[in-house]
């Protein structure tokens, strides 16, 4: 069984590495439909060395406050292994991962779908 939707290695000079890392780990971590489902609906997620954000604007903390999607990998992420996304791209990859997904499991055609037609983000 594929541990992997993207699979490495990764290639660093694509800006989006990192939101293939986040999807990979989630497959990986057998998490991908709950991680899916948090992202659906602009809800964080994370799991030790893969990190999807969305901002808190009524959070104390300044690092919160920020426009898009932020992407990690690393524990703990450095600054170059970090991106922040517009929600279209997020939705994007969202949506490859998916694509990704349903042809290793097409038992969960329906659950994955019905996440994607409810998602708070889309692709424009």
């Amino acid at each position: 069984m594929d541990k992997e939707l993207f699979g490495q290695p990764y290639d660093n000079s694509d800006p989006y590495w990192i939101i293939k890392s986040y999807f990979d780990r989630m497959y990986g971590s057998g998490l991908f439909i709950k991680a899916i489902g948090y992202m659906a609906e602009k809800n964080s997620f994370h799991v030790d060395g893969a990190y999807c954000s969305f901002p808190d604007m009524d959070s104390c903390y300044d690092e919160e406050h920020f426009e898009g999607v932020e992407f990690a990998y690393g524990y703990p992420p450095e600054d170059n292994d970090t991106i922040v996304v517009s929600e279209s791209i997020c939705y994007k990859y969202l949506a490859i991962a998916c694509n990704k997904y349903l042809k290793l499991h097409p038992e969960d055609n329906l659950k994955v779908n019905a996440i994607l037609k409810h998602s708070l983000i889309h692709d424009g």
